[in-house]
């Protein structure tokens, strides 16, 4: 169930449902550069589909009025029951919960894992979630996020090495480091411990200058070698919020995928709850 989720070493992916809430431009900016993995739903009929998908996820559920508690409680509580999605960890942030909406979600005490109150105040509000997200260990051993950019043809990388430019193939990235690969018979000359003195990502028509690239670590790779590169400086200012910004598209992208190739979840969630419903009438 949920609970045995809470200390995982591997983190979670953390989910907005309906994420318009007040401030969230610099909530998200914020968890962004603490290096947290986002996605964000504007549709609850979407959301299982995706749940399904990220076991295990955090998803934080923004209500602003009574009649959206009552759905989202609803959806919460059906969550709880579905083993398809009751690992997920969910946390409603709202002004406040009644005592019927509070004795709803007791059916749903395997995934609910409690309220964010909304603040005015944006930095307490961010504090506040970061808190909750940091008592899960929502990093996990990760301390920053990297996307695969494996499909992306023109994702490469040019390095500089003893007077020749070597072109490698991005494989994934991050404000730290990449993986690339290049053809095998290079693997001798970019052996674990390498300094690289100059390197240049290229992706999404941008060219990023990184400096010196160590290598961490060489695999085979069907027939390529796999270099594991961290770059001695992690990238700052708009260079990390470019590579954030192409994480992020990243993550939307996969997000949309999956909800074109599901179907939407039909269930009435307007109903009276199923606890407390002689207080709800």
């Amino acid at each position: 169930m949920a609970q045995a989720q809470n200390t995982s070493d591997f983190g979670h992916k953390v989910i907005f449902l309906y994420p318009d809430f007040p401030g969230h431009g610099d909530v998200f900016k914020d968890l962004r550069d603490n290096e947290y993995e986002l996605y964000f739903l504007k549709n609850y009929r979407d959301a299982k589909s995706v749940l399904r998908e990220f076991k295990n996820s955090i998803c934080i559920v923004y209500a602003d009025d009574s009649g959206a508690k009552r759905k989202m409680i609803n959806f919460i509580v059906s969550c709880a029951k579905d083993d398809s999605v009751n690992t997920t960890l969910f946390y409603l942030l709202v002004d406040e919960l009644s005592a019927k909406e509070k004795k709803a979600l007791e059916l749903a005490q395997n995934c609910y894992q409690g309220m964010i109150a909304l603040n005015s105040k944006t930095p307490f509000l961010i504090q506040s979630i970061k808190q909750t997200l940091e008592g899960k260990n929502a990093k996990g051993r990760r301390q920053y996020v990297r996307v695969s950019c494996a499909n992306d043809r023109g994702a490469m990388m040019l390095a500089e090495l003893n007077g020749r430019i070597y072109k490698f193939k991005m494989q994934d990235i991050s404000i730290v480091g990449s993986a690339c690969t290049v053809e095998e018979r290079f693997a001798s000359v970019f052996t674990k411990g390498t300094l690289i003195p100059s390197v240049t990502l290229i992706f999404d028509k941008k060219q990023i200058s990184v400096g010196e690239v160590a290598v961490y670590a060489v695999f085979p790779s069907n027939g390529l070698a796999k270099l594991v590169l961290l770059f001695k400086n992690a990238l700052f200012g708009e260079n990390k919020d470019f590579v954030h910004k192409y994480i992020a598209e990243s993550f939307e992208s996969d997000i949309n995928a999956i909800i074109k190739s599901h179907p939407r979840d039909e269930e009435d969630y307007s109903k009276a709850f199923a606890e407390g419903e002689s207080e709800d009438k």
